[in-house]
């Protein structure tokens, strides 16, 4: 389960420093990212490769669907979120590169599944489970978020409310809603991580 949680706090820091480069780059965050995401996919897919043909036990098509999803979100989400917390004009064309490097990311995010996905998308018992579990866990995520959201918009210092200008909050639902299914994928594998453990296995 480590492994989990630690890819995701890997990937939602990597898109926050995306968002905030330490130093001067010679060509924009996005392209350096994207080209990250996709030689990251290319070594995944290469490992669970490997993994099949020596023991057999690489994740099958919807396991692969969530590690991707739940990396890629939370990637893009850090960077949103990265974004969102430097208080800038986040419009594509603004003064920055921000929206375009966002864009960037979810291109390359998208160009990593082609590269990862299994040759047959096959679901059985076990994924309808883990996809049922997840919806539950990302619907109260989601729930749970937009309570927080309306409490802040009503008790929020005028100063932060003003801040929350519809382009600004449109972003800001978009960062629940890619944290929700955050969520969402994470509880899968979580799922998966607990179906593959010795005692639950049939032997």
């Amino acid at each position: 389960m480590s492994r989990i949680f630690g890819v995701l706090a890997i990937s939602l820091a990597f898109g926050a420093v995306m968002a905030w480069p330490l130093f001067a780059l010679p060509i924009r965050p996005g392209w350096i990212g994207a080209a990250v995401l996709l030689l990251v996919a290319a070594a995944v897919r290469r490992h669970w490769h490997t993994r099949q043909q020596a023991t057999g036990d690489d994740p099958g098509a919807r396991e692969r669907q969530s590690w991707h999803a739940m990396a890629a979100l939370a990637v893009i989400c850090g960077h949103l979120i990265g974004s969102l917390s430097q208080g800038v004009d986040l419009h594509v064309g603004g003064d920055n590169t921000l929206a375009l490097d966002n864009w960037t990311l979810i291109g390359a995010a998208a160009i990593g599944w082609l590269i990862v996905r299994a040759p047959r998308m096959e679901k059985d018992e076990r994924d309808r489970e883990m996809s049922n579990r997840g919806a539950h866990v990302g619907l109260a995520v989601m729930t749970l978020l937009l309570i927080i959201l309306l409490l802040t918009l009503a008790f929020a210092p005028a100063a932060l409310v003003e801040w929350l200008q519809p382009f600004v909050l449109g972003n800001v639902l978009v960062v629940l809603i890619l944290l929700s299914n955050i969520g969402r994928y994470a509880a899968q594998l979580i799922g998966y991580w607990e179906a593959a453990r010795p005692e639950n296995s049939d032997a």
